[in-house]
């Protein structure tokens, strides 16, 4: 995950639509500012190998991230510092997960599944986070779904997933 593109919030506007994409997060809105329950639907390998890794790019403002543990799969969760402490209601939070990622599986190409997480939303109703992800398979093979939506274009090939934020 290291060397991963830069994490940003779009308007609401630039945002794909899920239903075509091929790692797409579920819900697509969330209220700002709760805690919600993401998976990460996995739809196909690459090619047609298996998937043995998921990485998930976080972007700034989510303050908390706990993934749920998959039977054959190990997590890894990297770290970075905030700005400054926020709280969590349990004490103060002083790093945010910058990414996560599950590895091990495999999950064959003829088969789907959902990575899942609980995040604490930001308190930004109105804007969209996207969330890179990098699929790594058998082989050596891997798809970056890191694309954004363009106004104006066509859906990009490989997009980001987002979620939106509603009012709280």
């Amino acid at each position: 995950m290291k060397r991963f593109i830069t994490l940003m919030l779009v308007p609401a506007l630039a945002w794909a639509t899920p239903a075509k994409a091929h790692v797409v997060i579920e819900p697509a809105e969330v209220a700002a500012h709760s805690y919600a329950r993401l998976a990460f639907r996995v739809g196909h390998g690459c090619g047609t190998a298996a998937t043995i890794a998921i990485e998930v790019a976080l972007p700034e403002g989510v303050s908390m991230a706990r993934p749920m543990p998959k039977p054959g799969w190990d997590i890894a969760i990297e770290r970075r510092p905030l700005a400054r402490p926020v709280s969590s209601g349990h004490g103060l939070v002083r790093e945010a997960p910058a990414s996560i990622a599950w590895r091990g599986g495999p999950l064959p190409d003829a088969h789907y599944d959902e990575f899942i997480m609980m995040i604490r939303a930001p308190d930004q109703p109105g804007t969209t986070l996207v969330f890179p992800v990098v699929q790594r398979c058998e082989g050596g093979a891997q798809h970056a779904w890191v694309e954004l939506a363009e106004p104006g274009q066509p859906r990009p090939r490989s997009p980001a997933p987002m979620l939106r934020l509603g009012a709280r």
